[in-house]
């Protein structure tokens, strides 16, 4: 990671905050960007405290304006962008029967159209240097959304299409794209929705973020493909592939 300049889209808080720390810490010039840039702020101070390099760019990744702004900046102050890792997310919980379609269209605009933008106004950078690795950080509710966790289920099961299709589209060039799709995290993710978390919400088990993040790092130091993040995560993957009925049971029993 010596050396190599990374972009985190998402960096202010959560699993995009924990990666940023770790990156910064084995040599990684860290480029912070998400909407807060207060947070970011305070990231950047930590870093360089702890003799980290890090450069701060607030994006809000629903505007158009706003992300070719982020990497034209970028390119502009390090001429390139060696990672990009593309997590920001936002999330609503509710039944489809009540979800207000707002929340949905906020959900899909950030977690799919935000994220697929990033996508395209990196990807010219890196393919003009037939160098790169794009990382999207999906959700193992992509492969397996839960009830009330539908809509959000879909926003990422999205991501993970696209990335898998991408992976396809740039076979041919040294350009790399990475998906990584984590198990429930205790972020502040849910911090918004108060008394309409569900009683189940994260009981199933939680990844330790430090551990994620050096999952995900090995990960993308490896350039695999495609990893499934925490033990519990996999296994129910596999088991919605290969055995839905039993996985459907669990689940289930998990949410009632």
């Amino acid at each position: 990671m010596d050396g190599k300049i990374v972009l985190i889209v998402g960096a202010s808080s959560g699993i995009g905050r924990v990666l940023a720390k770790r990156m910064a810490s084995l040599g990684a010039t860290v480029i912070l960007s998400s909407r807060s840039t207060h947070a970011l702020i305070e990231l950047q101070h930590e870093i360089l405290e702890s003799g980290g390099t890090c450069h701060v760019v607030s994006c809000d990744i629903c505007s158009e304006a706003s992300v070719t702004a982020l990497i034209s900046e970028s390119i502009e102050k390090f001429q390139r962008i060696d990672i990009a890792i593309l997590g920001s997310a936002v999330q609503y919980i509710d039944r489809v029967d009540t979800l207000q379609t707002d929340e949905l269209e906020l959900m899909f605009q950030t977690n799919v159209v935000g994220i697929m933008r990033c996508a395209r106004y990196i990807l010219p950078h890196m393919l003009r240097r037939n160098k790169g690795q794009l990382v999207f950080l999906s959700s193992m509710m992509g492969e397996a959304a839960f009830p009330q966790m539908v809509p959000y289920g879909a926003s990422k099961a999205a991501i993970s299409c696209f990335a898998r299709g991408l992976y396809r589209e740039l076979k041919n060039s040294n350009v790399h794209v990475n998906l990584l799709s984590p198990g429930h995290m205790n972020t502040n993710i849910n911090s918004h929705l108060g008394n309409r978390t569900p009683s189940w919400y994260g009981k199933s088990g939680s990844l330790n973020l430090d551990k994620a993040a050096e999952a995900m790092i090995r990960a993308i130091l490896a350039n695999r493909k495609e990893v499934v993040i925490g033990r519990q995560s996999y296994m129910m993957t596999q088991l919605i592939k290969y055995m839905p009925a039993i996985a459907n049971r669990i689940i289930h029993k998990i949410t009632t």
